[in-house]
């Protein structure tokens, strides 16, 4: 666990530790939340964030990594205050745990090893060619979109990298803006293939429900954010050369998608 941002203690509900906030972020998803040099040291556009929220409730920021199948657990135990983790704004999430944003939205997509030389297009590929990560949206619509047919899947993204590169599976399926992130860490081993499928997702940051002063100061916080220069300086230092407007999100959708419980 690294400890980030210095700050000083304030009262919160939410924050009961008066030095530190919690956060529940991935481990392996490069652009997003990847390591660096450091492995315990996580880097990325949603950490990025973290640091952002931390500093306006004056708190130090810990990491932790959690997996997409433990996210509503963590802040249900009070293990982590927030997480933000390629969560996908959903109403069976909204009535699990409070959602503010979104902060990134994106399509789904497909990543192939770069001697791919099949169709460029999603049906194409049978469940047993594909993977994706467990407790994800993508499970269900690649689902849907092959027919009813289950892909392969791993606890994380990083097993699904791993399965593609041993030949295991033929492509990677899940948010686009996901795969943008391993495709740049690759050097040129991967590729993504132009096809896009199923509705757009849109990211949240998720807190346990009954906290609504707090979910309302983030609802500001990401507001602001999204609005301002901030957003496209962090998006393109953390994802050079993708286009920040297929991504981008506005202040408006964030009244339109957050759910903060009375």
């Amino acid at each position: 666990m690294l400890l980030l941002v210095a700050g000083c203690s304030g009262s919160s509900d939410l924050f009961q530790d008066p030095k530190f906030a919690r956060f529940g972020v991935k481990a392996d998803q490069p652009g997003l939340a990847g390591p660096t040099q450091d492995p315990n040291t996580p880097d990325g556009f949603e950490i990025q964030i973290a640091w952002t929220i931390a500093r306006h409730f004056d708190r130090d920021a810990s990491f932790q990594h959690i997996t997409s199948a433990t996210r509503e657990k963590k802040l249900q135990t009070g293990e982590m205050n927030v997480v933000i983790a390629s969560y996908s704004m959903t109403d069976p999430r909204r009535a699990e745990v409070d959602m503010v944003g979104p902060y990134l939205r994106s399509r789904s997509g497909i990543m192939v090893r770069s001697d791919y030389d099949g169709p460029d297009e999603v049906h194409s590929f049978s469940g047993a060619d594909v993977c994706t990560a467990d407790g994800t949206t993508s499970v269900d619509l690649i689902e849907q979109e092959l027919n009813d047919q289950k892909p392969q899947t791993a606890p994380s993204f990083g097993g699904c990298i791993d399965m593609l590169r041993q030949h295991k599976v033929k492509a990677v399926m899940t948010d686009k803006i996901i795969l943008e992130g391993f495709v740049r860490k690759s050097e040129g081993e991967f590729s993504l293939l132009a096809a896009e499928f199923g509705p757009e997702g849109y990211y949240g940051i998720a807190i346990p429900k009954n906290h609504r002063a707090e979910c309302l100061e983030i609802m500001g916080i990401i507001k602001n954010y999204v609005s301002s220069t901030d957003w496209k300086r962090d998006f393109d230092t953390h994802f050079p050369g993708v286009k920040p407007d297929d991504y981008a999100v506005g202040p408006a959708q964030v009244d339109a998608k957050s759910a903060c419980s009375p």
